[in-house]
């Protein structure tokens, strides 16, 4: 059953959302009906929904403000209900499970439900050490970390294994790479370029701030919504709200 907060200022089709979820072909249980983004952000809050049905445009703003406020944070999946569908490329860019046109049709509903329950199925499964494992196991077998890669440093370049790099974290212009024996390097270009480079090499940016080695990751933990990711030196590392599917999906399905 998946925990939901409606955010919609239209009676009308509020009442059409309260009247299809008992309906739908994925359990819900709703907490609690919003007709403002402030009163969305005391729900979210308070409620911590699986799941925000939410109205693009609102009386205090839009509902993608509401989700920039949650932008690293947030820990709600959302499917966006809207009269216009010219938000749609901004839905793609959060990661939003699903975008709706009013008005909403059942079997859309329905379809974009089950996108939210595939969604958390797949975080549940890889909090488990072992599944986990095996995904990660598949992602070295690719052997895509054997190269060097040339790292400019204040005191010159030097060659760095990919495969001994954990993860990275951008520090003004600069970005740290935190190695294997507890080595660090600052390198002298921004985390950005770093990610262009590595992505393909079965890196991710989960955060603002870091970069990690997927085939580095111990375990994954969940504190209060808000998911990290174990690093082999043991180290935490929070996986934001915008990057969590990015996230799980890379791991889960092209391992």
């Amino acid at each position: 059953m998946i925990s939901v907060i409606i955010v919609e200022d239209d009676p009308i089709f509020r009442d059409m959302l309260l009247d299809m979820l008992p309906k739908a072909a994925i359990k819900t249980n709703l907490l609690e009906t919003c007709a403002t983004i402030r009163q969305a952000k005391e729900a979210i809050e308070k409620q911590q929904p699986q799941l925000v049905l939410l109205d693009v445009e609102l009386p205090d703003g839009k509902g993608m403000d509401l989700l920039n406020h949650y932008d690293e944070a947030g820990t709600f999946e959302t499917i966006f209900i809207t009269s216009h569908d010219k938000y749609a490329i901004d839905a793609i860019k959060k990661n939003a499970a699903d975008y709706i046109v009013k008005p909403v049709k059942q079997d859309e509903l329905n379809q974009a439900l089950l996108k939210v329950k595939k969604r958390l199925e797949i975080y549940s499964i890889l909090l488990k050490v072992e599944e986990l494992t095996t995904y990660v196991d598949k992602l070295k077998q690719q052997n895509l970390q054997e190269n060097k890669i040339m790292i400019n440093t204040n005191e010159g370049a030097i060659f760095v294994k990919v495969g001994d790099i954990i993860k990275l974290e951008s520090e003004s212009n600069y970005t740290i790479l935190y190695l294997e024996d507890n080595k660090k390097i600052i390198a002298s270009k921004t985390l950005s370029i770093f990610e262009e480079m590595l992505e393909p090499l079965n890196f991710l940016r989960v955060h603002r701030s870091f970069v990690i080695n997927l085939t580095k990751i111990r375990n994954i933990e969940n504190e209060s919504g808000n998911y990290l990711a174990k690093m082999s030196d043991n180290s935490k590392v929070e996986i934001s709200r915008r990057k969590k599917k990015e996230f799980f999906e890379k791991i889960a399905y092209h391992a």
